[in-house]
């Protein structure tokens, strides 16, 4: 073979080593690398901004945010309010008892709580006893067995004296009356010590059981106790008290929709509704009543993606061009309009928002 076929071939196998090599050590994907964290509860906070203006029109609408029928108005027509006076109330009783069943499934749930807690300490007292009656069987079976074989050991003893005598009765030459009852001696001497050796068997099987069912119950108590201390148990109740008290909050807000308070100080300028008078469930697009603040307002129109984040009293952060970027003021919603603005084919809803601390600037 020339040196040139050679040369060829020798390249050519060392292209299939290095692709060889390639292919099973190189061309296998990367283990994929997973970063994990510990779920932990917390508060999700969601920001809108939004630019507005101080606005002239110190007019704020108030509303219920749910419908029934008005029990009582606390207010006339140019009466002056402050913010958080109560205008008027709403007859539900169903918000009433939907406050007392969640009260109810919160003390259950509690109560179930602190029932876990009363099993884990009765069955504290359970592997503590069952613990005892396990030594103390323990101890009377070792007494037991000991008595047991302490008769066999006198039965042996009695036994071998009595084949003793018998062997010296027959070897003496006695006669036949003395040799029966030494016979009869050695037969008694052999039953004793046959039903000694059964005893000391029974003792040591009636040991074994007992103890056997001592243990099992100390399992048992044990097994419960570990169900009741473990975490699902546990995880399963603080749930269940979570659960419940989340329920007896969102009723008790429920009931406090049922009050409406004046969000602003100012004055009431008319009272739309009477005593008796029946609100809908439906969107209320007719104010309740209306009231000239005191207080500085800024209007700022929010849109539809961005105004379901926005809700009744939230706080704002709230800055003035005029004034350093530094000086943040303190806002709050106070008004939400349930009409739509289309501007520029976006559809907006109006805010109006009051500066809580007013400085003389």
């Amino acid at each position: 073979m020339s040196k040139s076929k050679k040369r060829i071939i020798w390249v050519i196998a060392v292209l299939a080593v290095v692709i060889g090599g390639y292919l099973i050590f190189g061309g296998k994907d990367k283990e994929a690398v997973y970063t994990t964290a510990d779920a932990e509860k917390g508060s999700l906070s969601q920001t809108v901004s939004s630019t507005g203006d101080l606005t002239d029109e110190r007019e704020i609408t108030l509303n219920f945010e749910i419908g029934g029928r008005i029990g009582r108005i606390f207010v006339k027509e140019g009466q002056m309010v402050a913010a958080g006076d109560p205008i008027a109330t709403i007859d539900n009783p169903v918000l009433s008892s939907q406050v007392s069943q969640a009260k109810a499934g919160f003390d259950l749930a509690v109560a179930q709580a602190g029932g876990t807690d009363d099993s884990i300490r009765e069955a504290e007292v359970v592997v503590k006893n069952t613990e005892e009656v396990l030594s103390d069987t323990e101890d009377l079976n070792d007494k037991n067995i000991s008595a047991a074989k302490k008769a066999e050991d006198d039965a042996k003893d009695y036994l071998d004296d009595a084949q003793d005598y018998y062997d010296a009765v027959v070897a003496s030459g006695a006669s036949s009356v003395e040799i029966k009852s030494a016979a009869l001696t050695l037969s008694t001497a052999e039953r004793n010590h046959n039903a000694a050796q059964k005893a000391v068997d029974v003792a040591e099987r009636q040991a074994e059981l007992s103890e056997t069912n001592a243990e099992n119950a100390v399992k048992v108590a044990k097994a419960r106790l570990k169900t009741l201390e473990s975490e699902f148990t546990k995880n399963s109740n603080d749930a269940s008290v979570s659960s419940a008290r989340a329920s007896y909050d969102i009723a008790l807000e429920n009931l406090g929709k049922a009050t409406l308070k004046s969000s602003v100080n100012g004055t009431i300028t008319r009272i739309n509704n009477k005593v008796g008078e029946i609100l809908g469930t439906g969107v209320i697009k007719e104010s309740f009543t209306k009231v000239i603040t005191n207080d500085f307002i800024i209007e700022s129109n929010i849109s539809e993606s961005d105004i379901v984040k926005v809700s009744l009293g939230d706080k704002a952060e709230v800055t003035f061009d005029a004034l350093n970027p530094d000086d943040i003021f303190e806002g709050e919603v106070v008004q939400i309009d349930t009409d739509a603005t289309v501007i520029q084919d976006v559809v907006y809803y109006r805010l109006k928002l009051k500066i809580n601390n007013v400085d003389q600037r």
